[in-house]
């Protein structure tokens, strides 16, 4: 009798006291926005973008307002003929991605627009090509698969590196390596170089496949870009929009042009004269 009133006491006692403590659910990190991220949501806004006799400055400086985005024109421009400030702008676009209607705006002058890691670039297509892909860059790989670490490149910095779909598992190869300031291309040509891969570039995108298939790309591929993107062609009608240029620069399809000066008429040639024998 005294046992069993023991433990109808014990198990009383046990029933009034409080639960212990449970510990806390770890909390789940917020899910970040890398600045990328938004520029290109912010760039991807569909509005009304109307423009009439405004300067390219203008839109830029209207683009910088709209999208909250650092906003850059490549100097080169003012060097070859256009000047951003006179007022040559003139578009009516309604229910227009912000990027389509920019790039609207700017196709009169030749000129393209691309994201990267500083904000928004403007400048010729070999300009932006080159901006885009030798950015500077640092990267610590130890034991990370090839795919991971080139598309992480690619969205940080807003280039364009295509992995090859028929790789498959090759391109999950594991790569060590760590560089420090370097151009994103060099980065991208050693990671693939370690993984026993290769690298042609076509226009703006990088693309990444067998050796076998890169060298029979090469010949309609484009080679590595260069620090200064721009392509000197001819350009005799002078900066599009404004008058015929006779000598000096112009922007050229493609990129910078250099318009031929005419060239001076020879001078003539005087006949030799004959000895007079006395």
């Amino acid at each position: 009798m005294r046992q069993t009133l023991c433990r109808l006491l014990a198990a009383a006692a046990l029933a009034t006291a409080p639960a212990p403590a449970r510990a806390a659910a770890p909390a789940v990190p917020a899910k970040t926005t890398s600045p990328m991220d938004t520029a290109r949501k912010a760039l991807d806004e569909v509005g009304d973008m109307s423009y009439q006799n405004k300067s390219i400055n203008d839109v830029i400086n209207d683009l910088r307002d709209k999208a909250k985005l650092a906003v850059t024109l490549d100097p080169v421009v003012y060097q070859f003929g256009l000047d951003p400030n006179q007022p040559t702008v003139s578009v009516n676009l309604k229910g227009v991605k912000l990027k389509d209607g920019l790039r609207q705006a700017l196709a009169p002058f030749n000129l393209k627009c691309g994201l990267t890691r500083d904000g928004l670039f403007i400048s010729t297509e070999e300009g932006l090509t080159a901006k885009q892909l030798r950015q500077r860059v640092s990267v610590d790989c130890d034991g990370t698969a090839f795919s991971t670490a080139v598309k992480q490149l690619a969205a940080d910095n807003g280039a364009n590196v295509v992995i090859d779909p028929r790789l498959k598992e090759k391109a999950n190869a594991t790569v060590t390596l760590k560089l420090e300031d370097v151009p994103l291309e060099s980065v991208v040509r050693l990671l693939a170089e370690v993984a026993d891969l290769s690298v042609v570039r076509m226009s703006n995108v990088l693309f990444v496949t067998t050796p076998e298939r890169a060298e029979k790309l090469r010949a309609s591929s484009d080679g590595p870009t260069q620090p200064n993107g721009n392509v000197v062609v001819p350009f005799p009608n002078g900066v599009p929009g404004g008058p015929p240029a006779l000598g000096g620069f112009g922007i050229a399809p493609g990129g910078v042009g250099v318009v031929p000066a005419v060239p001076a008429p020879p001078a003539p040639v005087e006949a030799p004269k004959e000895d007079k024998k006395p």
